[in-house]
């Protein structure tokens, strides 16, 4: 074959039978591929379509978490107001026993 001179049909021949055949076999698996792609695309584009709805919720529910919060921040504050005014009532009950205690001293000691 060495003597033989390259010619455009041995050129050709050598082309269709080696070089096309794995460009064929390239191009099947490329289109394989291709339909997998566009499959899992489509996979992808109804789970992002399916979080969307979830995005807002979880965004309303933070909202909503936030608000929360922030009202147990305020209700905090009111209950250590109350739980220091049932202190404060507290002291003065004793106080009026005490004093009345003192009377009863007094009066026991001016008899």
């Amino acid at each position: 074959m060495a003597d033989q001179p390259l010619t455009l049909a041995s050129l050709t021949r050598f082309h269709r039978e080696m070089i096309a055949l794995d460009f064929q076999r390239v191009i099947r698996q490329l289109e394989r591929l291709d339909s997998r792609l566009e499959e899992v695309h489509g996979k992808v584009d109804g789970l992002s379509s399916r979080f969307e709805p979830l995005e807002k919720d979880y965004r309303l529910l933070a909202a909503a978490v936030g608000e929360v919060e922030g009202r147990l921040v305020g209700l905090e504050g009111r209950i250590d107001q109350l739980a220091v005014r049932a202190e404060l009532e507290a002291l003065r009950d004793r106080v009026t026993a005490l004093q009345e205690q003192i009377h009863t001293l007094e009066r026991r000691l001016g008899d």
